[in-house]
């Protein structure tokens, strides 16, 4: 009898600690919340994946990240942004497709709870202030300015005696390859490149603008249109971007007008660019790109980074590693990249 008793005392010990085991490895296999997500316009931006892929080697090991993309569809990033909003995201950090939807954006996050850091495509003033968000990116006004400072160091202090003015009327002709219509940041870069070069004494005239979203197949039929209409004419390119620029390059060496691999620049015309990519630092070091203006994604992906650390552990951002201007903006400034450059840090 009591031996039995002592088996019944020992199968229900045993029975304990196989339910505490079995509960501790239920507990172990649940995903912990996700507290930081990341919202971005579109997969297929260069350098978009670029610096998506600095932000990922950033993550901290308490922090549990989900990473949407939109697919350049407002529709699809509102409906992204509902669904993390429910799953009770902490911090999201947002690269919008449209700057003007980011008010809706905003008020959602904000009855929610839910903190804001916009990074690459800038929000309106409003939004930030009413929002309590940050906004990190780049200052594109002074990319505009430094794409016209290095094209003016190609040239000269006289147009008219530089191997570009191909008809010698001492007036730069321009055709501008535009991001998106209507986007500040190549709005900015357009008016400022241009403004610019006139105040570095050159006359400029602007044959033509064309669209072409970003994107380097739409820079090929956007150079396409550009070349059929004013071949001879062209002597410099204004790109807001390096995909769009790379894509106009395919069109040129498509039809013979430029040439690779060579050891300077020695092209018809003059192509200059903004991000600094690798596949544009690639066609500056073969002489098809002159140069480019670094869009610094490392230091934007730490700083937005470090900006979603500092809301999630409430710490002070007077301590912040980054220059905030007017309480709500952290502006990355890049270096002009040409061939000279890029042949110098090698050495």
């Amino acid at each position: 009898m009591k031996n039995r008793m002592m088996n019944q005392i020992m199968k229900k010990r045993i029975l304990i600690v196989i339910t505490i085991i079995i509960c501790l490895a239920l507990t172990s296999c649940v995903q912990p919340q996700t507290n930081v997500a990341i919202s971005i316009y579109d997969e297929n931006d260069t350098f978009m994946s670029e610096l998506m892929s600095k932000m990922s080697e950033l993550t901290n090991d308490d922090e549990t990240v989900e990473i949407v993309y939109a697919s350049n569809s407002q529709v699809i990033q509102n409906q992204q942004i509902a669904s993390l909003i429910d799953a009770n995201v902490k911090v999201m950090a947002i690269n919008p497709v449209d700057r003007l939807a980011c008010n809706a954006i905003a008020e959602k996050c904000v009855n929610s709870g839910v903190n804001m850091v916009f990074f690459n495509r800038e929000p309106l003033e409003d939004v930030l202030r009413t929002s309590d968000s940050y906004y990190v990116g780049t200052d594109a006004g002074r990319e505009g300015k430094k794409q016209a400072i290095m094209a003016a160091e190609l040239f000269g202090s006289n147009f008219r005696e530089s191997p570009y003015d191909k008809n010698n009327d001492g007036i730069v002709q321009i055709v501008i390859i535009k991001g998106e219509q209507g986007h500040q940041d190549a709005e900015r870069r357009t008016d400022n490149c241009l403004e610019e070069l006139r105040e570095q004494g050159y006359s400029a005239e602007i044959l033509g603008v064309e669209v072409a979203d970003w994107s380097r197949s739409k820079g090929y039929e956007a150079m396409k249109r550009l070349y059929e209409s004013y071949e001879e004419e062209i002597e410099l390119v204004f790109s807001n971007n390096d995909d769009m620029a790379i894509g106009a390059i395919d069109y040129l060496l498509e039809v013979g007008a430029f040439s690779e691999n060579l050891q300077e620049y020695d092209q018809p015309f003059v192509i200059v660019g903004v991000d600094g990519t690798a596949v544009g630092l690639s066609a500056i070091k073969k002489g098809l790109l002159y140069g480019t203006v670094k869009n610094d994604s490392e230091n934007q992906a730490n700083a937005v980074m470090t900006l979603v650390d500092y809301i999630l552990d409430g710490k002070d951002m007077v301590d912040f590693p980054y220059v905030v201007t007017n309480d709500r903006y952290i502006y990355i400034e890049g270096d002009i990249i040409t061939l000279k450059n890029l042949k110098d840090n090698i050495e």
